[in-house]
């Protein structure tokens, strides 16, 4: 495994610190490419699975990986089970190690339990992983990783990511949903969904009322949710739009 960090014991240089402000200061995790450190089923290895080459971040720790590592399961003797690949940073001792690892999990679809201790050893989710008891190869995969752009906020592809970006304030857009970490009216973090506009095509522009809309129809957007008001005793009612269009 040959896995070269920044950010351990040690000094950085010019081009060092480019990474280290460029990439690893917008988020607390994140992976540079779209294919990088993405992990797959081994071929060959019995619960085994294969984590790409490429570059990521962690707790302002930039690493970047330079051949395909392979992980295995420890074995399965009944049902199923969720086990999650990580990048362990370890700051023990002089200097630090990235490694990846395995953390076995249980039944459930979670993530479970990992180090987040930073500046001591701290796990950055990669994906989790189901073991299927009499399969050798695994029975499905879920990619956790986010990646940062230099306009603020978080892209995944996966929910169970939010799990360990909870950080109030966190904006994170998840297939097609915008998502925001906040407050509760209690004070407890929680997760909320900001609605998205979305444009429709209205009918008998330039056709016909039967059949799909025609292929000049103005798209219009509309706001998402539904509301139902009450007149008053003269008939008069209002609707304020939450947010403008």
């Amino acid at each position: 495994m040959a896995i070269t960090s920044i950010g351990y014991d040690g000094t950085v240089d010019e081009t060092e610190w480019t990474k280290l402000m460029g990439d690893a200061a917008r988020s607390t995790y994140g992976i540079v490419g779209r294919n990088d450190w993405k992990v797959t089923a081994h071929p060959t290895l019995s619960l085994g699975v294969s984590v790409a080459t490429g570059s990521g971040w962690g707790q302002g720790v930039y690493d970047t990986s330079s051949t395909t590592v392979s992980l295995s399961g420890a074995s399965i003797s009944s049902g199923s089970r969720w086990d999650m690949v990580v990048a362990r940073r370890n700051w023990s001792g002089t200097g630090g190690v990235t490694s990846f690892a395995m953390i076995t999990g249980t039944a459930t679809k979670a993530l479970p339990t990992r180090n987040s201790s930073p500046g001591a050893l701290d796990d950055q989710p990669i994906a989790l992983v189901q073991f299927t008891a009499g399969q050798t190869a695994p029975t499905a995969l879920v990619d956790l990783r986010v990646w940062a752009g230099t306009g603020g906020g978080l892209v995944a592809t996966e929910i169970l990511a939010r799990d360990y970006n909870a950080d109030v304030g966190t904006r994170m857009f998840i297939n097609g949903e915008d998502w925001v970490s906040g407050l509760n009216s209690s004070g407890a973090q929680t997760w909320i969904r900001i609605s998205a506009m979305a444009s429709v095509q209205l009918y008998a522009l330039g056709g016909a009322l039967l059949g799909s809309g025609a292929t000049n129809a103005t798209q219009f957007m509309i706001q998402s949710g539904s509301t139902v008001q009450t007149t008053d005793g003269a008939g008069y009612g209002r609707i304020t739009w939450p947010s403008p269009f």
